[in-house]
């Protein structure tokens, strides 16, 4: 469900820019996409250790 909204996002941002409503947007895409990576790189690390982690209360802080 998630990656549709996000791909259903992105499709909105490119029509958007065609149409020229945010004329600026592809500019600040073209710098800043490699940070752009990073950070979903970086939050997809963090949410997958934070899965990882056991939630049972008698195994406090193990992991599976």
């Amino acid at each position: 469900m998630r990656h549709s909204i996000i791909l259903l996002l992105i499709g909105a941002v490119f029509l958007g820019v065609n149409l020229g409503w945010w004329p600026g947007v592809m500019n600040l895409l073209a710098t800043w996409w490699p940070l752009i990576l990073i950070a979903v790189g970086i939050s997809g690390l963090i949410r997958h250790k934070e899965n990882r982690t056991c939630r049972h209360p008698h195994h406090q802080g193990e992991q599976q």
